[in-house]
């Protein structure tokens, strides 16, 4: 993974602020000659422990095929899906040359303990209401690679 822009961090009371973007590729080392997969990043990250969140606004495009997932891990090593794509395509026209076709974008708000591990995701509709962080990754799990559904 390269970091296309630099990597930034800033303060504001007790919110830190990151915003980086990246992007990474690479090919099926058992098929010499293969296309790389391509996949661009682009995050903001804001976390305040004293108010315990972490939001996380992002979105990810490239070749789109295969599939591709987005998430984030705690320090204790738990991870939350932000987003997954879906297959779009085949690997004889998907592949080659630079694609940015949209893949993901999300923006999620994690209830965090004072050490930044994850309690469970905020639902995304006004209400107080957590999703565990199982009952939100299975959303994700149990998604049809095949057809696209909002998450």
């Amino acid at each position: 993974m390269v970091f296309t822009t630099g990597f930034g961090i800033f303060k504001d009371g007790s919110d830190k602020n990151y915003s980086f973007k990246t992007s990474y590729a690479g090919a099926n080392p058992l098929t010499p000659g293969a296309p790389n997969i391509d996949v661009e990043s682009n995050f903001y990250i804001n976390e305040n422990k004293e108010k315990g969140f972490l939001q996380v606004i992002g979105s990810l495009v490239g070749d789109n095929f295969p599939s591709t997932e987005a998430f984030i891990s705690d320090p204790s090593g738990q991870s939350v899906f932000l987003g997954i794509g879906f297959y779009e395509g085949s690997p004889f026209t998907s592949l080659f040359g630079k694609n940015e076709r949209q893949i993901s974008e999300f923006n999620v708000l994690i209830k965090i303990d004072k050490d930044g591990n994850f309690e469970g995701i905020y639902k995304n509709d006004g209400s107080d209401k957590i999703y565990s962080i199982e009952e939100w990754n299975a959303r994700f799990e149990n998604a049809d690679p095949h057809k696209k559904n909002k998450k």
